[in-house]
């Protein structure tokens, strides 16, 4: 689940990808959109799942 850090809602990435489908960029931009309010979050980037999974091996 992704909570919008501007309304509170939560949903899935699913219902978010939904709300991008006239986006050109809907694949690609890294961003979930909130299907309550239409605030775009960040998602993680690569380098921070990767550095998160490096830290929890220790």
């Amino acid at each position: 689940m992704i909570k919008c850090s501007f309304c509170g809602y939560e949903f899935t990435e699913e219902e978010s990808k939904k709300s991008c489908a006239s986006c050109p960029l809907n694949k690609n931009c890294g961003k979930y959109k909130c299907p309550n309010c239409g605030y775009e979050i960040l998602g993680k980037s690569r380098l921070f799942s990767f550095l998160k999974k490096k830290k929890g091996r220790k």
